[in-house]
């Protein structure tokens, strides 16, 4: 199994409408395509950026499951390209992500 996780750094101007898109726009599309699944929102603790240039953000990570790599490419070039563009569209550069692909090798 693999697990698709991105990590997003948040303004915190923008937190709230972040998690609401999360959880109303981004995590239903994915479920309805289907290859993804079990999905978890995650607060990550202990990274907390102040900086002027970027100004105070959170970071939060986004996990779903797929069967194996050749299925999330697939999804990837299916959905995930689409998505975040929408990402980019709603949030511009006040939301910043990058993926990590984890094969679970113990449960």
């Amino acid at each position: 199994m693999i697990v698709y996780n991105t990590t997003y750094h948040v303004d915190e101007a923008d937190e709230q409408l972040f998690l609401n898109w999360i959880h109303q726009y981004l995590i239903p599309e994915v479920l309805k395509e289907g290859t993804l699944r079990n999905p978890r929102v995650l607060k990550v603790l202990g990274h907390h950026q102040d900086d002027e240039d970027v100004g105070n953000c959170t970071s939060y990570a986004v996990q779903m499951e797929a069967d194996d790599t050749a299925a999330l490419h697939r999804w990837y070039q299916k959905q995930g390209v689409a998505l975040n563009r929408e990402l980019l569209l709603v949030f511009r550069q006040r939301v910043l992500g990058f993926p990590t692909m984890m094969e679970v090798v113990e449960q």
